[in-house]
C-alpha cells in the first residue's frame, strides 16, 4: 500500500486540481475555524507519506493527494496532543476533490483517547461524487449515537454513523479512511484540502460555470453504451416499447394472480400461506402455489433535491409549467425528477396512465408477479396485481429507549399501535393485497446492541426503565446485595438503578446477560403489542414482518413469534443471505425484501450495496441469485430493488445507485431484462425440484455504498 503525493502528474490533472483548490479567498479561511490543516497556495512540492504515518495536517500548509493501493489505509487529520475545545463548535468540515469517474466512499473514524486504536469508537460513512469540489460536512452531535442516517448537505452524498456513542471531549484521534481501492479496477485520487472545526455552517463553493447534468437527468461528464443522444430518440425509442409490449400476459401456466396452475392448494379467497412437500409457498386467493417475484420502489418519479446545487444542472423543470409534477417541495426542499420529466416529454398530459400501463406490461413480459414495496399507490390501484404495502407512522412514544425504539410498556404505546394499525381499514378486503410490512429496517437494530444496556447507560425515566428495575428485583428475590454481588456494584436499593449511567459502572458478564435477557422482553413487547393490533383491525392479510437490514443478535428472530413471513433486506453477494438459520430460529417462512446488483460501467457513479462489473454480470448476478433462493424450502418470496435507477445528484438522503431495471430515459437494462425474464419462468420448476437453479459466480468487484 501507498499514500503519496504525486509529483509527476498528467498534463490534465494539475489543471483539474489548480480547479479544485480554488476555493476562498487567498486560500484561507474564515474567522473563528479550529483549524486541522489548511493550505496557504497551491503547491505541488509537497511531502511524501509512508503507509498509515500519523501525519499532523493540522500543522500543515499544504494540501495533499491521497492515493491508497487497497483498502488498509488511513489518513489521520487530528492525533492525540492536538487539543481542540469543543464548547462552540457543531461541525467538522474537509474540502476534498476526487479525480475519478466513480464515486468515493469516504470514512471518518473517530478513537477514544488513551485505547487501542485498532477500532474506532463510531464511523461515518459518506459519499463524494467525482470530479466535483465537496464541502464534506459532518455535525458534531452525531457523536451520540443516536441517528444513524446523516442530514445531507449541498453536493455532499449518503452519509451513515455507526458505532457506539462518543463525546467530543473523549476523542483522541480522527482519520480519514476511502474505499473502494483496487488496483486495476478502482483506483482512486483524492485531494484533501481544507479541514477544520467550525461552531457554523460553511460557505458554499462558487457556482460551476460548466453543468454537469443535462436536461434529460444524464451525466454529461462521461459516455457510455446507450446513453440517450437527444430527446427525440428517447421519445422514439419510448413510444416503440410501449406499442411492442401492449399486448403482454402471464405464461399459460400461471394462474391470474401469477400462481402456478400445476400446483393446486386450498383457495380461501384471500393470500395465505402454506407448506407443501416440505417447501413453503404463498397460496393465491384461488388455491394455486404463488412464490413472490417482485420489484420495489415502482413509481413514474425519482426525486432529488436541488437546493443549493442549482449550479450543477443545465435545465430544471421548474423552469416550464409543463413540466409541474416533477417538482415537489419535501422534506424542507425543493425536489425534481427527471425521470417524470421524461415521461411528459414522451407521453405529454397522460404520461401517468400511460406509465402505470407500460410498467404492468413490463412486469408481464419479465415475468414478475408482484408489485412489491415502495410503489406508487395509483399504479397499485389501477393495474390490479397482486402487492404488498409498507405501513406507515410505525408506533411512537414521548420517549424513545435506544434510537427509533419506543417506550414499549408504557400504555401510550398501545394506543399508538391501535392507530397504526387503523390504516389497514382500507385494504382489509381487497383480495391481491398479499401481506404488510410493520416496518422497514428499525433503527435500533443496526448493530449487537444490548436495548436494556443502552437504557440504562443514559439518565432518562420511562415507564421501560421502570419494568426493568421491577423486574430484577424480582429476579434477585428483593435483594439489592445479591445484585451487587453478581454485578460488581454498590447500589443502596433498587430505586437508585434510576439515577445511574450505566457506563460509568463496572459492567460484569452477568449484568449484561440480566440486561439481555430483559432485551428480550422488550422486543417481545414491542412487536407483540403492535401485531395483536393489525390483526384485529384486518385479519385477511398477512402480516410480513419489519424488513430487518440484517441479523445482527438472536432478538431478531424473537420477532418471528409474532409474524406470520419473516422478512429480512440484507444484501448478500453471490449468495442469498442463510435464510435456514432464519427458519430454524423462528418456524417461520421468509421474504428476502430487497437485494440487487449494480454496476458503474453505464450512467452513475455508484454500484451501490452489491456490485457486478457490468450490464451482463448483473443479469449473471440476478438469476443466481434468484435461482438460488428459491430453490430453498423457506424462501416464499424476492424482490429486486428498484425499478428505476437513482438520480446522479442522489436522492433524498443521498443515494445514487445504478441498481435500476431502467434508467433514468426510460430505457430497460435489457441484459438484466432478458436473465429476469429466463429465471422467472423457471421459477416453480425450480422451487419444486424439477430444475437444478443456475448456479455462476459473478467477478468479485469493489461495491460503492455509502
Amino acid at each position: 500500500m501507498r499514500v503519496i503525493i504525486k509529483l509527476n502528474l498528467s498534463i490534465l490533472f494539475p489543471l483539474l486540481l489548480s480547479i479544485a483548490c480554488t476555493n476562498e479567498k487567498n486560500n484561507g479561511l474564515p474567522e473563528g475555524k479550529t483549524v486541522l490543516f489548511t493550505p496557504r497556495s497551491l503547491n505541488l512540492n509537497l511531502p511524501y507519506i509512508s503507509p498509515n504515518q500519523e501525519y499532523d495536517f493540522f500543522k500543515s500548509e499544504n494540501s495533499i493527494i491521497f492515493e491508497p493501493e487497497d483498502e488498509k489505509n488511513h489518513v489521520l487529520i487530528k492525533d492525540e496532543n492536538h487539543k481542540v475545545e469543543f464548547n462552540n463548535i457543531n461541525y467538522l468540515v474537509i474540502e476534498v476533490y476526487s479525480d475519478s469517474d466513480f464515486s468515493n466512499v469516504l470514512n471518518l473514524d473517530f478513537f477514544k483517547k488513551d485505547t487501542e486504536k485498532n477500532e474506532p469508537q463510531i464511523s461515518a460513512r459518506i459519499g463524494i461524487n467525482p470530479r466535483l469540489k465537496t464541502k464534506l460536512i459532518f455535525p458534531i452531535s452525531y457523536l451520540d449515537g443516536q441517528e444513524i442516517f446523516m442530514q445531507r448537505f449541498p453536493r455532499q452524498l449518503k452519509g451513515t454513523v455507526l458505532g457506539r456513542r462518543i463525546s467530543p471531549q473523549e476523542i483522541g484521534q480522527i482519520s480519514i479512511r476511502l474505499r473502494p481501492v483496487k488496483k486495476g479496477f478502482y483506483q482512486p485520487k483524492l485531494l484533501i484540502n481544507n479541514a477544520y472545526f467550525s461552531e457554523n455552517l460553511p460557505d458554499p463553493f462558487e457556482p460551476l460555470s460548466m453543468p454537469v447534468i443535462d436536461k434529460l437527468g444524464q451525466w454529461k461528464d462521461k459516455n457510455w453504451e446507450g446513453k440517450t443522444a437527444s430527446e427525440d430518440e428517447m421519445i422514439e425509442r419510448v413510444r416503440q416499447l410501449d406499442e411492442r409490449i401492449s399486448t403482454a400476459s402471464f405464461p399459460n401456466g400461471w394462474s391470474k394472480y401469477g400462481g402456478d396452475k400445476s400446483l393446486k392448494l386450498a383457495g380461501k379467497g384471500f393470500f395465505r400461506i402454506q407448506q407443501k412437500d416440505g417447501k413453503w409457498f404463498f397460496v393465491d386467493p384461488d388455491g394455486y402455489a404463488f412464490l413472490s417475484t417482485g420489484v420495489d420502489v415502482m413509481n413514474p418519479v425519482s426525486f432529488g433535491p436541488v437546493d443549493g446545487i442549482e449550479d450543477l444542472f443545465e435545465w430544471l423543470p421548474g423552469e416550464d409549467e409543463t413540466f409541474a409534477a416533477a417538482v415537489t417541495n419535501d422534506r424542507g426542499q425543493e425536489q425534481v425528477s427527471f425521470l417524470t420529466s421524461n415521461l411528459i416529454r414522451v407521453f405529454g398530459d397522460n404520461w401517468r396512465s400511460k406509465w402505470e400501463l407500460m410498467s404492468a406490461n413490463l412486469m408481464k413480459t419479465w415475468r414478475f408477479n408482484t408489485i412489491a414495496n415502495w410503489s406508487d399507490s395509483s399504479f397499485i390501484a389501477s393495474q390490479r396485481l397482486p402487492y404488498m404495502i409498507p405501513l406507515r407512522g410505525f408506533p411512537s412514544t414521548e420517549i424513545a429507549i435506544f434510537r427509533d425504539f419506543p417506550d414499549v410498556f408504557d400504555p401510550s404505546y398501545r394506543e399508538a399501535a391501535k392507530q397504526f394499525a387503523s390504516q389497514l381499514e382500507a385494504y382489509k378486503n381487497d383480495t391481491l393485497l398479499i401481506g404488510y410490512f410493520l416496518r422497514n429496517e428499525p433503527h435500533w437494530g443496526f448493530g449487537a446492541h444490548n436495548l436494556a444496556f443502552e437504557m440504562l447507560s443514559v439518565k432518562q425515566n420511562s415507564t421501560t426503565k421502570s419494568e426493568c428495575i421491577n423486574w430484577l428485583s424480582s429476579k434477585y428475590n428483593e435483594n439489592i446485595s445479591s445484585l451487587n454481588e453478581a454485578w460488581n456494584t454498590d447500589f443502596e436499593d433498587f430505586g437508585s438503578i434510576q439515577e445511574y449511567e450505566i457506563d460509568q459502572l463496572e459492567f460484569s458478564k452477568k449484568a449484561e446477560e440480566d440486561l439481555w435477557e430483559f432485551s428480550g422482553l422488550m422486543v417481545d413487547e414491542y412487536v407483540k403489542v403492535v401485531s395483536e393490533e393489525t390483526k384485529k383491525v384486518d385479519p385477511n392479510h398477512l402480516n410480513l414482518g419489519m424488513r430487518f437490514a440484517s441479523i445482527s443478535t438472536d432478538l431478531f428472530y424473537r420477532t418471528g413469534a409474532y409474524v406470520d413471513v419473516f422478512s429480512i433486506n440484507q444484501y448478500s453477494s453471490p449468495h442469498p443471505p442463510p435464510t435456514h438459520e432464519i427458519y430454524e430460529k423462528t418456524g417461520k417462512p421468509v421474504i428476502i425484501g430487497e437485494f440487487h446488483h449494480g454496476a458503474t460501467d453505464r450512467g452513475l457513479p455508484a454500484s451501490g450495496i452489491r456490485a457486478a462489473k457490468n450490464q451482463e454480470q448483473r443479469g449473471v448476478a440476478l438469476r443466481h441469485y434468484l435461482e438460488q433462493g428459491f430453490a430453498r424450502d423457506e424462501v416464499i418470496g424476492m424482490h429486486y430493488f428498484q425499478w428505476n435507477d437513482q438520480p446522479w445528484t442522489g436522492r433524498y438522503d443521498g443515494e445514487n445507485y445504478q441498481i435500476g431495471v431502467m434508467d433514468v430515459t426510460l430505457r430497460p437494462y435489457s441484459e438484466w431484462t432478458d436473465a429476469a425474464k429466463t429465471t422467472n419462468e423457471r421459477l416453480y420448476d425450480v422451487a419444486t425440484g424439477k430444475e437444478e437453479p443456475f448456479y455462476q459466480i459473478i467477478e468479485d468487484v469493489p461495491y460503492i455504498y455509502y
